[in-house]
């Protein structure tokens, strides 16, 4: 089994290539900046009218870059696609000082043109092909963290929370989650699988980053319940797994906002099944839902990942820090192809 995995965060993007015939320490590796700060600085250097051609992709530096070259004096025009990696309300866009334009209006402006996409994979053929690596995979598979749209005023906390449920009621088990064909509504996925297309053929599949990380810090853990943590950049999330990769609850919130005391009454109190919904929202987080009552004196392992996993450092709960492959930043890729080899 020959798979290309790659996980896409606000910071940076993991490749693994993973070849079941090797030794998985020796699998190729690679820790790039997310394409979010690569576009980021190009913009923060460039001097020119910018025009932002291309697919949804992660937002972020990307659009405090765009914010502070429109204040430095400079236009900028989007096509209704990459728009949305600034928002999904175009209005709120324009609100910016973003003219949004059809991609039929492209010819009509002279001014320097980024493309806007989650993976470059040209360049990543390319450092691949110069290392000899075999450019013919039996899957490829994305992470892109995805919080979903719907029209209307609902908060994106609410709507990303609702389908995460929702398709945890369907099935439980993690690979569930793990979509050749993603919903609609998850537009930053389907993005991601067009650019892929484009490049690759056979099977392609895209996930959400906290599923595959959580999915990651599994790696190599055989007891049951485990309690897996992602802290990201941006999200924290907690998740129960059982056997069968079932998860019986799982919750998310921001990590600025934080503790380790919070976190730690946090993950008792979801354990424990006594951490609702409505308290996780209130607090400014996403939201909980437990599928079945565990109790924290039951969890075999607390497994932590992410790159804020010192939130919980020299935590009162026995905690293990994950490294799958020997190496944290590849939770995201190894979930991502543990998933796939479990189907």
């Amino acid at each position: 089994m020959h798979i290309l995995a790659i996980d896409v965060g606000v910071g940076t993007q993991d490749v693994l290539l993973y070849d079941d015939s090797v030794t998985p320490e020796n699998s190729v590796k690679l820790v790039l900046p997310a394409m979010t700060r690569v576009l980021a600085r190009k913009i923060l250097s460039s001097k020119k009218n910018l025009l932002f051609y291309g697919e949804t992709m992660g937002g972020g530096p990307l659009a405090f870059a765009i914010a502070k070259h429109i204040k430095r004096g400079y236009k900028v025009v989007m096509t209704e696609s990459s728009a949305r990696s600034i928002r999904d309300n175009p209005e709120q866009v324009e609100e910016m000082g973003v003219k949004i334009i059809s991609n039929s209006e492209i010819g009509e402006y002279d001014y320097e043109r980024i493309e806007t996409k989650d993976v470059d994979f040209d360049l990543l053929k390319q450092v691949f092909s110069a290392a000899g690596e075999n450019l013919s995979f039996d899957c490829v598979a994305i992470a892109v963290q995805d919080h979903g749209h719907e029209q209307g005023s609902r908060s994106d906390r609410i709507f990303r929370f609702e389908k995460l449920r929702e398709a945890l009621e369907r099935d439980s088990r993690l690979k569930s989650l793990v979509y050749t064909s993603p919903p609609e509504y998850f537009t930053r996925m389907n993005a991601t699988l067009r650019t892929a297309k484009k490049f690759f053929r056979g099977k392609i599949v895209v996930a959400d980053t906290k599923i595959a990380a959580v999915a990651g810090a599994l790696h190599g853990v055989r007891e049951r319940p485990v309690m897996c943590i992602d802290a990201g950049n941006g999200h924290t999330m907690a998740a129960l797994v059982e056997k069968a990769g079932n998860l019986s609850g799982i919750f998310e919130h921001h990590t600025h906002m934080l503790t380790r005391k919070r976190l730690e009454n946090l993950l008792t109190k979801f354990a424990n099944g006594e951490l609702s919904n409505e308290e996780v929202f209130s607090g400014g987080g996403h939201g909980c839902y437990i599928r079945r009552k565990v109790g924290m004196k039951n969890v075999k392992r607390v497994m932590v990942t992410g790159p804020n996993r010192e939130l919980l450092k020299n935590s009162k709960l026995k905690i293990c820090f994950a490294n799958p492959l020997g190496d944290v930043m590849m939770a995201g890729p190894v979930g991502l192809v543990d998933m796939i080899l479990s189907t």
